[in-house]
């Protein structure tokens, strides 16, 4: 088990399988680590945007119907809902449905997809040391893994990223809170036939409830420096849906980078991708597609890097440059431009947005326009 590799990957999630895919399948030795066993239990909405798909499609060579086949995407509509508090401010369609899918079956789909590109797996495998100048990690069964490379794709509490010297205290700052709570559609007081989101029950945040096969997805998420009563806020809102004391309702909380992206993930040897270095989409939290793209990124700047022998870093920022952080930017500034205005406008201000340019704002998250003043986007 122990042994030297072109590159190690700490982290099975997306980010890690679309690095070791990449990767392996370029013939270099990938050792992929995780300290779970899979399929394991992930907590996540499940939102598969448009740019989502492409680079599922792209990588792993797997379109919509080829997700649809493998039982992959388990709803899908073009509908959604936006409303502030009780108000309704839009019912529309989107140009591309919105699609989702469970994480145990998604994070498991992708792994075998590495394994099957050649990737050397090692899972129930946790890492107790990482010495990321030499990218060489110990794990806690005493396997020592020396790479060229080290990527660490383990995610909000990457112990990777808590071996690299980087500032804690944003990290702690602009970090959210969520809660979730699943129900079989039988037990949910009301038909959910599309995504909803609902503003204005919290400063800086926001509350979901998406369909899935046969259940409804809740949940609550909210900028921790920003929420009070955050539990209490959300079952509130699950009464008024119609719930019978959601207290007693096994619910599961998890942190979500929510603004705290590090606009440098490069630590000599070692490189940081999708939420082990807080790149997520800061308005809505998405983070699947940052979670591969970055992925991605990492991988085949690591290829270059090797094959041109000169430091991968150099390609990885260029490309989050060009690409990630402008959205990431133009992203959190829009967040923060709907939640100052909602004390002084109410609902008027999402109103005036969400009722006016639906398709266009719906093209805005699906990644055909820009968060930047709405432009059109251009992908690599």
């Amino acid at each position: 088990m122990s042994g030297k590799f072109d590159v190690i990957i700490a982290g099975a999630g997306p980010t890690g399988s679309t690095a070791a895919r990449i990767l392996a399948g370029k013939g270099f030795k990938v050792a992929l680590i995780d300290k779970s066993e899979f399929p394991r239990k992930k907590l996540c909405g499940g939102l598969l945007t448009y740019k989502t798909t492409e680079v599922l499609n792209k990588i792993f060579d797997c379109d919509v119907d080829c997700l649809k086949k493998n039982g992959i995407i388990n709803f899908e509509s073009p509908e959604y809902s936006i409303n502030y508090r009780d108000h309704n401010i839009r019912d529309a369609q989107s140009t591309i449905p919105f699609r989702f899918i469970d994480r145990v079956d998604f994070d498991y789909f992708l792994l075998k997809k590495a394994a099957n590109a050649g990737a050397h797996i090692f899972t129930g495998e946790k890492i107790s040391h990482c010495n990321y100048l030499d990218a060489e990690i110990k794990t806690a069964s005493n396997h020592i893994f020396k790479g060229k490379y080290l990527i660490g794709a383990d995610g909000v509490h990457s112990t990777i990223r808590n071996s690299v010297p980087y500032d804690k205290t944003k990290w702690r700052t602009d970090m959210a809170a969520t809660i979730e709570i699943i129900f079989d559609e039988k037990d949910y007081p009301r038909k959910v036939t599309k995504p909803e989101l609902y503003i204005g029950h919290l400063r800086a945040g926001y509350i979901w409830v998406f369909p899935a096969n046969g259940k409804v997805v809740t949940g609550i998420g909210a900028l921790k420096r920003c929420t009070k009563d955050f539990k209490k806020t959300y079952m509130d809102f699950l009464r008024n849906q119609g719930i019978t004391n959601p207290e007693s309702l096994p619910m599961h909380g998890y942190p979500l980078p929510y603004g705290n992206f590090m606009e440098n993930p490069c630590f000599g040897r070692t490189l940081l991708a999708g939420d082990a270095a807080g790149l997520v989409e800061p308005l809505f939290g998405e983070g699947i597609f940052y979670a591969l793209q970055t992925g991605r990124y990492a991988a085949e700047s690591i290829v270059r890097g090797l094959t041109e022998n000169k430091p991968a870093e150099q390609f990885y920022i260029e490309r989050l440059n060009k690409y990630i952080f402008p959205e990431l930017r133009y992203s959190n500034y829009l967040r923060w431009t709907l939640f100052y205005s909602q004390p002084l406008l109410k609902h008027m201000s999402f109103k005036v947005m969400f009722k006016s340019m639906p398709r266009i704002l719906a093209d805005m998250v699906h990644g055909i326009r820009s968060y930047r003043f709405l432009m059109k986007k251009e992908w690599d």
